[in-house]
């Protein structure tokens, strides 16, 4: 993913942060590897001090970005699903229409781009997309791909610190976005998939989804997480060698 991100990109972001989520895979030393090189001279990486999951880990990143006083936080998976240098795109809107600051990748919009993606699964993205479409009055395109831009200023801490830590928490922060009447805009984008193994978290997915959009309809929180959650994050110094 970091092979992506070119000098001309990297310029227009006052930082890059690579979030090891406690991952068993060499995440941590892949990235410390770019660091040393100095290719990427604004790259810092971070250890989470939890295993929070994927929500867990938007948490941190936007309350560590709030402390040091960022603007935006574009947020792209390191799974490299997504196209890197397409963050430019989002970047782009926000310059060209100062009014929408917050700018969603989408996997479905015309213009988009799914390279090796299950038709099962576009199938359940289109159906959800629909659903929660209709129920909030609406155009939403995704739910929640793995390359977004959020103004800091768009999101509401005392609400997303509630939601799940789990793959559903981009649903729920796009239903308080609607919610809030946020200015926001879709971007379409590439996306490739070609490690699909199994449907079955999926499912999960799906039902959990459906389930949050009825409570946001009748006004019912989510389920919130456990409260023994630390959303922290720790600086790895690329001198030494990931732990």
């Amino acid at each position: 993913m970091l092979e992506g991100v070119d000098d001309a990109l990297a310029r227009r972001v006052r930082e890059i942060w690579v979030v090891d989520n406690r991952s068993p895979d060499g995440t941590a030393e892949a990235a410390l590897g770019v660091a040393r090189s100095g290719r990427l001279p604004n790259l810092r990486v971070f250890r989470t001090r939890q295993n929070n999951s994927l929500g867990g880990t938007h948490k941190t990143v936007f309350l560590r970005a709030a402390e040091a006083g960022m603007s935006h936080v574009v947020v792209l998976h390191g799974d490299d699903q997504a196209v890197a240098a397409e963050a430019g795109l989002l970047l782009d809107r926000v310059e060209r229409d100062p009014s929408v600051q917050t700018v969603l990748g989408s996997r479905f919009s015309r213009g988009s781009r799914l390279v090796g993606y299950d038709r099962k699964r576009i199938a359940g993205n289109r159906v959800l997309n629909a659903l929660y479409s209709a129920v909030t009055l609406r155009r939403l395109e995704d739910l929640g791909s793995g390359l977004n831009l959020f103004a800091l200023a768009d999101l509401d801490q005392r609400a997303y610190l509630r939601f799940a830590d789990g793959l559903t928490f981009n649903f729920e922060l796009l239903l308080d976005l609607v919610r809030r009447r946020v200015a926001f805009a879709y971007q379409p984008i590439t996306w490739r998939e070609e490690d699909q193994v199994s449907n079955a978290r999926n499912v999960k997915v799906f039902t959990t989804a459906l389930r949050n959009l009825a409570r946001w309809r009748l006004g019912r929180p989510a389920e919130a997480p456990p409260g023994d959650r630390e959303y922290a994050m720790d600086e790895l110094d690329p001198q030494e060698p990931a732990a």
